[in-house]
């Protein structure tokens, strides 16, 4: 018997180390990480191996790329979308320039996690940021707009959440029959698994991007949405949907204020500073607003944002 063969059947752990190497570089082959692809491009053509690119959504009109790779872009096959991993160290403070207005930002440094276009011919826009506390996140802000008149069933469908009866509080500010709508809302969203918080593609790719980085995130965030559309009879058209998610926790931390269960809307009011952060998130959001519709419907240029209101409940 070779020295090799008392080996193998002598020292198990060094066995089950090859076995469990080989099974991981098969893995690898079949499914590379955009990284392996820029370094190693022959593995795309090796049979059968899971390529991470673009795919699309037909029935929630939304896409999804990967997740993991430095900054670049991805494309489906008609060209509509395109959306871009941009650096991540890029700091963003004040205002940003977003679909030819003015994105206003809430308070701290927000850095960009996914951007670009999609839906119908690359209609709408896209820009997903996150804002960090000690490298904790503390808020994660996702804008989209368009400027031209999207289909009455898409609006319809995007402002069914502010009639949500699980949200904490909703305002509506205008909804007519002919596409015209305004309205926002506070609620809150449950981390899932692998990051998981949206059946929206492009959510979860952020979200995926953000884990994959090393992010500490929160089991759950509270939700602030703004959401506008144009009517059929109004000059000006466009639509744009504000989301902001705030990391309900202690100072530097991903501890929550008060445990998961307690954010239910029907439990919130048993635990003072859970209903305290949701009061004030609301309070924010209501005096947020106007500078969001100024910014993201008339003027290209706003002036800065006072301090003080630019403060969110969750801001470092």
């Amino acid at each position: 018997m070779s020295a090799f063969s008392r080996l193998w059947r002598r020292a198990s752990l060094w066995r089950l180390t090859i076995y469990v190497t080989f099974f991981f570089t098969i893995m690898g082959v079949l499914f590379p990480m955009p990284w392996m692809l820029a370094k190693a491009p022959w593995l795309g053509r090796v049979p059968g191996v899971q390529r991470p690119a673009a795919q699309h959504d037909g029935s929630s009109g939304q896409a999804s790329t990967s997740d993991q790779a430095p900054p670049s872009q991805g494309d489906t096959p008609d060209g509509t979308n395109r959306l871009m991993t941009p650096d991540i160290t890029t700091a963003l403070t004040g205002s940003i320039p977003f679909g030819g207005h003015t994105l206003p930002l809430p308070a701290g440094v927000w850095h960009p996690v996914l951007s670009g276009q999609f839906g119908p011919n690359g209609l709408i826009l896209i820009n997903i940021m996150v804002r960090t506390d000690r490298g904790v996140v503390t808020g994660v802000m996702i804008a989209r707009t368009a400027t031209e008149q999207l289909p009455i069933d898409v609006v319809h469908a995007a402002t069914e959440h502010c009639h949500d009866d699980r949200n904490y509080v909703s305002h509506i500010y205008a909804d007519r029959i002919d596409g015209r709508n305004e309205c926002a809302f506070v609620a809150n969203a449950v981390m899932g698994p692998n990051g998981a918080i949206s059946s929206d593609e492009l959510i979860q790719l952020a979200f995926k991007r953000l884990t994959a980085l090393g992010f500490p995130m929160p089991s759950i965030f509270v939700i602030a949405n703004w959401i506008q559309s144009s009517g059929t009879t109004d000059a000006t058209k466009g639509s744009s949907g504000i989301t902001y998610l705030f990391a309900p926790t202690k100072t530097g931390t991903i501890q929550l204020l008060a445990p998961q269960p307690y954010w239910d809307k029907a439990t919130l009011d048993q635990v003072p500073v859970a209903s305290e952060f949701v009061r004030k998130t609301d309070h924010w959001l209501t005096h947020w607003v106007p500078f969001l519709r100024k910014g993201m419907t008339t003027d290209t240029n706003i002036s800065a944002v006072p301090a003080e209101l630019s403060r969110d409940p969750a801001a470092p």
